[in-house]
């Protein structure tokens, strides 16, 4: 029986690591470097840790190296406080990301302090109380907010966390109340405890990954939205005044070319870091004075209050700058821009008018090939009846 346990517990040492690998992987990949911060980092580190101690786990059983088994089992009780803190950093609240480093260390250190006493057994099983201690915490953290317990990623993640806490106050208990019969007991207390750790990471995973992507998309849509919503009201309050004064305005709307491909190619990563420097690049070309507007990465709308010749000035300048824009050596081509130009003195003052006209004159530049810009005409007017014929 002891042999059969122990095969058991080293099968699931094996799923346990390949889990933990993928669960680092995906975690760097999509969190971290997606979206850098405080959560995002302590989700990393708790999942790097998981796999460095269950690589060390099944190192030690390989070569018979107890301390380093006992260490790293030790070790790998302190990701789930770092995953704790990770979700009190995401809701806001202290994220006490000393408790997982201390966890780590001091459970190492003792499964490897009480070496043959005898006293192994019960070292273990106050440890894996403790680790359990912290996903209680998870839980009651969770519970204090119906905004959370709304959150259906999370749901799983807090099942779990319940039986973890369940199963290591019973194995604690357990272990003060009854006298071991044996080597059995124990052993499948650390089957259990290993297929335990491997649905916890797996529903971990699940609700970082969720928690993650949704952040993003909810933050880069949002920035957007009131960015271009607060751009879009200025602009008409503006273009109202320059209308009573009859002030020769220009709006231009410029476009990185082959967006889509650059994406494709190097990741929507590098594109949006290529969106904010094409951004600050708009920002010192244009005077200070204009407004300046994105409706969506790779897109940025200016409202200039110039003359047409300093308008014109400014326009090859700012090609001529993001040519020369590096995003770390990550973009497969030279990234290139084209520009849509609509002054108020042939379309008028009408802010729907300006972004109409300019956007078509900004596509009429990217279908002559890019890097270019294209001020509004007939071949602008000729290009918006054709459309509008079509729809």
């Amino acid at each position: 029986m002891n042999e059969l346990v122990s095969g058991s517990a080293f099968e699931l040492g094996i799923a346990q690591a390949a889990i933990t690998t993928l669960a680092t992987a995906l975690a760097i990949g999509i969190g971290f470097l997606t979206r850098p911060g405080r959560d995002t980092f302590y989700w990393t580190v708790a999942f790097a840790l998981g796999m460095l101690a269950t690589y060390g786990v099944i190192a030690g059983e390989l070569n018979d190296a107890e301390l380093l088994r006992r260490a790293s089992l030790g070790a790998l009780m302190g990701a789930p406080a770092f995953l704790w803190s990770g979700f009190r950093a995401l809701w806001g609240l202290r994220p006490h990301a000393w408790a997982g480093a201390v966890v780590a260390v001091v459970s190492s250190g003792t499964l490897v302090a009480v070496g043959d006493s005898g006293w192994y057994g019960p070292a273990y099983r106050t440890v894996f109380l403790v680790a359990s201690l912290f996903a209680g915490a998870f839980v009651l953290d969770w519970a204090r907010s119906s905004a959370r317990r709304r959150d259906r990623l999370l749901l799983p993640l807090v099942i779990v966390s319940i039986a973890f806490v369940v199963t290591g106050a019973t194995a604690f208990v357990a272990g003060l109340l009854f006298a071991p019969s044996g080597g059995d007991d124990f052993a499948l207390l650390r089957m259990v405890a290993s297929l335990g750790m491997l649905v916890y990471v797996a529903c971990a995973l699940v609700a970082v990954l969720g928690a993650t992507l949704r952040s993003s998309a909810l933050t880069r849509s949002a920035v957007a939205s009131s960015g271009w919503q607060r751009f879009i009201q200025t602009a008409t309050e503006r273009l109202g005044r320059a209308h009573r004064t009859l002030a020769p305005w220009s709006l231009v709307q410029l476009r990185i070319d082959d967006a889509a491909d650059i994406a494709e190619t190097a990741g929507t990563t590098a594109l949006a870091e290529l969106s904010a420097r094409f951004m600050e690049e708009v920002h010192e070309v244009f005077p200070a004075e204009s407004d300046i507007g994105s409706p969506e990465p790779g897109t940025v709308v200016v409202l200039v209050p110039r003359a047409d010749a300093v308008v014109r000035d400014h326009l090859r300048t700012t090609l001529d700058r993001v040519s020369h824009i590096d995003v770390h050596g990550a973009l497969p081509i030279r990234p290139t821009a084209s520009a849509g130009w609509a002054p108020v003195s042939v379309v008028g003052y009408d802010l729907d008018a300006l972004l109409l006209t300019a956007g078509a004159a900004a596509s009429l530049a990217s279908e002559k090939g890019g890097d270019r810009w294209e001020r509004v005409g007939a071949d602008t007017v000729e290009r918006l009846l054709s459309e509008l014929g079509r729809r």
